[in-house]
């Protein structure tokens, strides 16, 4: 039996969020069965040796739609022609519908639309505002018949893209789920990674995500300045790239953290530093549902997140909401520094919730193999 070909866009060089999902997916699909391939707008992809050789093929898009819709489009045919059976577009906000009208007009039997995000990730503020004001516009004239298939995270994120004009019957929320064995708490690779990184008398605080707007890094690190002044051990782990790491670490100099604070880059062994943390933060603007929070709750960490990335899903005594002032971090951390937990897996807290990968990739492979569904208001 022929397997069912499916077209992942858009991945991205920078592994952030929506990258990190599709790869968590393909890694745990059934590989008999399914087969992706991939259409990035980036130049190259550090890591596309590794899909040519499982058999993936790698779609270069020359812009995006924005830029030059006329060429965008045809880049995207020229892919599509290749032969799919669905195509799996993820987003965080409307721009343009050019993937889904050419798929839809193409006969793409599975046009899969997903919402990852609730905002808009532009620092600049009246960049932001136009973003948003456009996003607003054409979410008005979306319309059911612009795909076959509506996904998303989370209800708000569902809310966010879809708006009243996709039945809410008719979205599948997919959950950002993890590999609850590898993320789960683990004291002996706690010990090595402390070890090896030179932590064993710290009091590490951890975070995991692009250097981008959402993120919220400038308020993180104005936290820890106050931090260091009452916690002569405390040092803070950063993990991941993106454009305003420059800026982070040039913040990071002028204020006299740069012993404490260590930028850790892209890394393949998140899961295994998240063992090396004391205490997990995520002070974003925004998010749709962090995989990364649910990493963390995985391995036993006291997480502390911004109201706005509070998931729908948390575990009461480790999660805690906050928000964004620095005298209501800063109090926080101390008396989790001061008092102490005592640290275990949440595996099965997270598997029961419904966030293990294997149960929602199961879900995922349904929709694939079963794409004649078509949304009908």
């Amino acid at each position: 039996m022929d397997k069912i070909k499916v077209l992942q866009f858009p991945i991205a060089n920078m592994l952030g969020g929506k990258t990190q999902y599709v790869m968590q997916n393909w890694k745990h699909i059934d590989r008999t069965r399914f087969q992706f391939d991939f259409m990035t707008v980036s130049k190259s992809l550090d890591f596309a040796d590794e899909l040519l050789s499982q058999g993936c093929k790698i779609h270069y898009i020359s812009c995006r739609a924005e830029e030059d819709e006329k060429r965008f489009a045809e880049d995207v045919k020229k892919a599509l022609l290749t032969g799919y059976d669905a195509i799996h577009l993820h987003t965080g906000f409307w721009q343009s519908f050019t993937a889904e009208e050419i798929a839809m007009r193409m006969g793409i039997k599975s046009v899969i639309l997903h919402s990852h995000n609730t905002g808009i990730g532009i620092a600049d503020d009246s960049s932001r505002e136009n973003a948003t004001k456009w996003h607003e516009r054409q979410k008005k004239k979306f319309s059911c018949d612009m795909a076959t298939h509506f996904l998303a995270c989370s209800t708000a994120a569902a809310d966010w893209l879809y708006g009243p004009q996709i039945p809410r019957e008719k979205i599948t929320i997919l959950k950002n789920a993890v590999d609850v064995d590898r993320y789960s708490f683990n004291p002996e690779v706690r010990n090595e990674y402390r070890r090896k990184l030179g932590l064993e008398d710290k009091f590490v605080i951890g975070h995991v995500g692009r250097f981008e707007y959402q993120k919220n890094h400038e308020f993180l690190i104005d936290v820890f300045e106050k931090i260091s002044k009452k916690i002569s051990n405390a040092e803070l782990i950063l993990i991941g790239t993106g454009s305003e790491y420059d800026k982070i670490v040039e913040k990071v100099t002028s204020l006299g953290l740069s012993s404490r604070v260590r930028f850790l880059g892209k890394r393949d062994d998140v899961a295994n530093l998240f063992q090396a943390m004391d205490i997990f933060v995520l002070p974003s603007f925004f998010e749709g549902l962090a995989i990364v929070l649910v990493e963390a709750q995985t391995s036993g960490l006291k997480s502390l997140t911004s109201h706005a990335a509070f998931p729908e899903f948390s575990i009461p005594e480790n999660t805690i909401s906050l928000a964004l002032d620095i005298d209501i971090w800063q109090t926080k951390i101390l008396d989790i520094a001061h008092n102490g937990y005592k640290r275990k897996s949440k595996k099965n807290e997270v598997i029961a919730a419904g966030f293990s990968i294997q149960e929602q990739v199961r879900v995922l492979e349904e929709i694939y193999e079963f794409g004649e569904y078509r949304c009908e208001q």
